[in-house]
């Protein structure tokens, strides 16, 4: 897939992942937002999102992504990024700077 096409879908995924949220924070006003983006091998994007209840368990969940991905990671071509409540980790995994042409795979 070429970058304007994953950057664009990237945004697409992340607004509507950012849509949902809201909605469902206005019934539960404690909920936290786990997103995880990764560059597949075949240069599509994936994606995944989960919801909990407890900052905490948000926090340990999504550090526990980023551990997976950088061990899936080693030879760092395939970025990645982690976001709670759309901010993202201070796991630096590079899918900006692919995103904005710095780093290729």
């Amino acid at each position: 897939m070429e970058l304007s096409s994953l950057k664009k879908e990237y945004q697409l995924v992340t607004q509507d992942h950012i849509d949902k949220f809201i909605e469902l924070s206005h019934i539960n006003p404690s909920l936290v937002l786990v997103e995880e983006y990764w560059i597949t091998s075949d240069k599509t994007l994936g994606n995944r999102c989960a919801y909990f209840e407890a900052y905490h368990q948000a926090e340990e969940y999504a550090y526990l992504l980023a551990a997976n991905r950088a061990a899936l990671n080693t030879d760092n071509k395939k970025p990645f990024m982690i976001k709670l409540n759309g901010r993202e980790t201070t796991v630096d995994g590079h899918l900006n700077d692919f995103f904005e042409g710095k780093f290729t795979i």
